[in-house]
């Protein structure tokens, strides 16, 4: 999967070496992190890292690629975030991940490409914030619309699971999807 200015997934192995290791929800609970691919019709991978709660502590997308991938990855999450105001410039991050930094098999990978070039991986983090009466709220994620439309909202912090803004009364979808 490629398209103009020679975009792709990272190899398996570099997706592999990008990933967390052992992280921890510190801020909303203290259980695993997960990871969660995102099908996007973007040319490289888009994962969400949330604990169980929902509660977001990192959303990145990795391109192998010689051009910025920030503002297509910006335009993604913005149609995925209530309210769209939420999907600040200053919260995505870049960074240029090389074989060396990325250990022995993500460089071997790298290394076997017909024109080997770097990933650029952009990080999205919304960092905890405090409303007028104290309230702490952070950025949780909705999976419940399939796995091409997670939900992206704000919530406050002491919430086990927060209810999402599209589901209806009782944690539910107001329509139904395909997970």
């Amino acid at each position: 999967m490629s398209r103009a200015g020679g975009a792709a997934p990272p190899p398996p192995a570099v997706r592999k070496a990008l990933e967390p290791a052992a992280p921890r929800c510190y801020r909303h609970c203290t259980a695993p992190v997960g990871a969660r691919r995102i099908r996007s019709t973007l040319p490289g991978t888009v994962t969400v890292y949330a604990c169980p709660g929902g509660a977001v502590s990192v959303a990145t997308y990795a391109e192998w690629s010689r051009r910025d991938p920030s503002s297509a990855f910006r335009r993604f999450l913005v149609g995925r975030t209530l309210p769209r105001s939420l999907v600040q410039e200053v919260d995505l991050r870049g960074a240029t991940r090389h074989g060396p930094e990325l250990g022995l098999p993500a460089e071997r990978a790298l290394r076997r490409a017909a024109s080997p070039r770097s990933v650029l991986v952009v990080y999205w983090r919304v960092y905890p914030s405090k409303d007028p009466d104290g309230t702490e709220r952070r950025l949780f994620v909705c999976y419940r619309h399939g796995r091409a439309e997670p939900i992206f909202f704000r919530a406050p912090t002491d919430a086990d699971r927060p209810r999402c803004p599209r589901c209806g009364p009782g944690g539910r979808t107001t329509r139904r999807t395909r997970a």
